[in-house]
């Protein structure tokens, strides 16, 4: 992807690239993963769109897709498990303000659930719904988490 991209921005902290409808903060990092910054000085794949907001000491990395209408404020806002499926996709789950979305790859619809991505997987690759169904139950736990709050 090249750094002309209209209607988006790379996000000074990380290099990921930012809707310019959504809202990052500069204190938060959207961008690979910190030890591949440190490393390599590399730029990442991760995103943020719609009218997501990402604040505070946030962390959106790897190949994360924050969209919608997400509010991202902390590292443990977000939760990425990859590679994963038949396209070794990202499964990214995120705290929204109506409780959390769940993504992998391109198959991001707003207000996607554990219940969404289930039925997904048992229509697109069911031969992978062992891998998916133990990466969603990691999800369950961080879910519970912030339930908790």
């Amino acid at each position: 992807m090249s750094d002309e991209r209209p209607g988006w921005h790379r996000h000074p902290n990380g290099g990921g690239w930012v809707e310019d409808t959504a809202s990052v903060d500069e204190t938060a990092f959207v961008g690979p993963t910190l030890a591949r910054v440190r490393a390599a000085r590399v730029f990442g794949a991760a995103w943020v769109s719609g009218t997501a907001q990402v604040s505070g000491a946030a962390e959106v990395f790897g190949n994360a897709w924050v969209c919608g209408n997400a509010e991202v404020s902390g590292s443990r806002h977000v939760l990425t498990v990859g590679p994963i499926g038949s396209e070794d996709q990202t499964l990214t789950l995120f705290r929204a303000e109506t409780g959390y979305w769940v993504s992998v790859g391109c198959w991001h619809p707003d207000g996607a659930t554990l219940d969404d991505l289930t039925a997904e997987v048992q229509r697109r690759a069911p031969d992978h719904a062992d891998e998916y169904e133990a990466a969603m139950a990691l999800c369950r736990v961080r879910i519970a988490e912030w339930e908790k709050r």
